[in-house]
């Protein structure tokens, strides 16, 4: 196996990361109005720009959600060309989640997804011949394409083989072969520390008579010739430019100042982002691939070496999709998805997860799993673990407290959309109540007394605490809170620390864990701003409606006007499920309850339809495990109880077993309810579930 796997997959994903806040704030932008505005980009600009620094964007979302379908699949290196394009529409939401929704012929991946909604399979779903040459050759293959390279270290040619399926679910052509030529750079990267050596091989692993592999040969010569990344850059805008590659955001030019950037900056993480991002373009995506392999080729000891960047992001990262999961997540946690994944190809034993499997474990230098400064005096830094504590690294939380300013770090547990970015955050909480925490702590140092309490925030205004630890210098303590916060979404979890007197101290948070019994009971009506603005829960809904005229009490009415509506919450920490409330159906093809649910294309269903109760299960296409004869009444409420235990669904209405399956296909995800063409309504509804120990 690859010496230092996981920490080079680590690596990889935060030079990734790091480009793309580097670049967002001004994608699109010209190199010439780079320049006016900042001279050179040299740190991150976002604040000048009134923009979030993290943020919701398709090159991250896009490249570790469709690496996913090597595991979801269980055939890894072995998986056929039909699913990659099936991933789609398990976890791609339509104008929603992942893609730049830019409409058919305008935006590449929508014309893919419309031909893969339509039945027309990978990789005829991308190719040339269905949408055209303009189309199917534009930027979008190689920006999802790293984590393929991630998953297949030292194998160039594995990597090529997965990156071309990868593509061609959606382009063609040229597009694929840049893709290929990403992917081989980031598996090879993983042993070659050399970048123009790095350069030279993989770009044999494409055909050298292609333009890509042109590009290639012209730009690396342009700049050992000019010796000024400005003079090749004019060199590369005049042969290779946007005025002579159409559409919105063509391969060509990109890719071509992406080997600009990577050419002059050889083994220099920084110099290489530099570059590649004030040279303009398509700079997020650009940033991003540049970022994944320059990191590789830098090491992780040295992405910081000139500039910050590791610190203002905290390793937050957003991968909202139709599945909650990773909707909040940390590049840390995700780089464990990722090289899970990379392991099993590699035919290389598992490691045994950090501490046990905990949630938050820091095992990784400058890993602080989002953990951020929340409120007062308070910072959150990775260090070595102390003595006596399991691992080799921790959390620690430096704070000065005081009777009116407590200290406060805390992580995200919900994504909330800043209403500023072309991308949607759907997201489903990594915390619900009911469930436990654990964690282990060391206080090691303390100027006068202080107590330590976790939280949660239920609200913008109202958190709710644990009961709180006395801190004592030189000692541990292990703390166990079970959330009692109620049905509203929360949104972080922190640590505080107060005191009566001003005090200054220091813990090391050893690791931090969720799990237990989850527990939502709802009111009548569910919060919302809309049909797509439910918070807690992901919903590709057409409209929501409170009682209808005839109803004598409230119900939450749920629609879609055409193909399936979902209304989902949880993730795949939850193992068995029940869903009870009171159901009615007001009209509608069928509805029902989605239990164990993974995605669009990867679940369990509990369905009325006009004539009978089905329990199926969706696993790339809808099959029937059991079906009854049974046609509820329009209009009227029933008691309804949906549940999965082990293998066994089950289903009861007003309290009689009505159905029940048994199938073994999905052991864990989210639950809630489904509804294709018409309204259906819900009240008093309870989720409860059980989750990994």
């Amino acid at each position: 196996m690859i010496a230092n796997y996981e920490k080079q997959v680590y690596t990889a994903m935060l030079g990734k990361v790091i480009g793309v806040y580097l670049g967002r704030p001004f994608e699109g932008w010209s190199k010439q109005a780079i320049e006016a505005r900042w001279g050179e980009i040299g740190r991150y600009v976002h604040t000048d720009q009134n923009v979030p620094l993290v943020v919701v964007d398709d090159d991250i979302t896009g490249t570790f959600t469709f690496i996913k379908i090597l595991s979801d699949s269980g055939l890894y290196e072995e998986t056929p060309d039909r699913l990659y394009g099936e991933n789609w529409l398990n976890y791609l939401l339509e104008g929603q989640t992942v893609l730049w929704w830019g409409g058919v012929s305008n935006s590449t991946e929508h014309t893919a997804f419309c031909n893969l909604k339509r039945g027309i399979e990978s990789p005829e779903s991308g190719s040339m011949r269905r949408n055209g040459r303009e189309v199917a050759e534009q930027i979008g293959a190689q920006i999802f394409i790293d984590a393929f390279g991630m998953v297949a270290p030292g194998r160039p040619e594995l990597a090529v083989r997965l990156a071309e399926k990868a593509a061609r679910v959606s382009h063609d052509g040229e597009a694929v072969l840049a893709a290929k030529v990403v992917a081989a750079m980031v598996s090879l990267a993983f042993e070659i520390k050399d970048m123009n050596r790095l350069l030279d091989e993989a770009v044999t692993w494409i055909p050298a008579d292609s333009l890509i592999a042109q590009v290639h040969r012209d730009v690396r010569a342009w700049a050992a010739e000019d010796g000024d990344w400005r003079r090749t850059y004019a060199r590369i805008d005049e042969r290779y430019g946007y005025r002579i590659y159409g559409g919105n955001c063509h391969v060509i030019p990109n890719h071509a100042i992406m080997v600009m950037a990577w050419a002059y900056a050889g083994n220099d993480f920084f110099k290489a982002l530099q570059i590649i991002c004030t040279a303009g373009w398509d700079t997020d995506c650009n940033a991003a691939n540049v970022g994944c392999v320059s990191a590789l080729v830098a090491g992780l000891e040295h992405l910081c070496d000139t500039y910050d960047f590791r610190t203002p992001f905290a390793d937050r990262l957003l991968l909202p999709t139709a599945d909650g999961t990773d909707s909040v997540t940390d590049v840390l946690r995700h780089s464990q998805v990722v090289a899970a994944i990379g392991r099993r190809i590699m035919k290389a034993d598992p490691l045994p997860a950090p501490k046990g499997g905990a949630l938050h474990h820091f095992e990784m230098p400058g890993a602080v799993h989002g953990y951020q400064r929340s409120a007062g005096r308070a910072q959150a830094v990775n260090v070595a673990a102390p003595a006596g504590a399991a691992g080799t690294r921790g959390l620690s939380f430096s704070f000065g407290a005081d009777r009116a300013a407590p200290a406060r770090i805390a992580t995200p547990l919900l994504a909330v959309s800043s209403g500023r970015t072309a991308y949607t955050s759907v997201s489903t909480p990594l915390l619900y109540n009911g469930m436990t925490v654990q964690a282990r702590i060391h206080c090691q140092s303390l100027t006068a007394p202080a107590t330590l309490r976790l939280f949660v925030r239920a609200t913008e205004d109202v958190l709710v605490y644990s009961q709180p630890v006395e801190l004592r210098t030189g000692a541990s303590a292990d703390i166990t809170w079970v959330v009692e916060a109620g049905f509203v979404p929360l949104q972080e979890f922190g640590l505080e620390a107060a005191a009566e007197q001003p005090s200054e101290g220091e813990v090391v948070v050893e690791y931090i864990d969720f799990g237990g019994a989850v527990k939502l009971e709802y009111p009548v009506m569910m919060p919302s701003q809309g049909p797509r603005a439910i918070p807690g829960w992901i919903s590709n809904l057409d409209f929501v409606h409170g009682r209808f005229t005839n109803d004598s009490e409230e119900w939450f009415y749920i629609g879609r006007n055409d193909y399936m509506g979902l209304m989902v919450t949880g993730n795949r920490s939850w193992n068995d499920c029940s869903i009870r409330c009171g159901f009615k159906i007001h009209a509608a093809e069928r509805t029902g309850v989605l239990l164990r649910y993974q995605g669009v294309r990867r679940h369990y269903g509990v369905w009325f339809t006009k004539e009978t109760l089905q329990i199926t299960r969706n696993h790339y296409g809808e099959e029937v495990l059991a079906e009854v004869p049974l046609a509820l009444e329009e209009n009227r409420g029933y008691k309804l109880e949906a549940r999965v235990e082990g293998a066994r669904i089950s289903v009861a209405v007003d309290g009689r077993q009505v159905l029940t399956a048994r199938d073994a296909t999905f052991a864990v995800g989210g639950a809630g309810f489904a509804v294709e063409r018409g309204v259906s309504g819900f009240r008093e509804l309870v989720v409860e579930a059980t989750t990994r120990e």
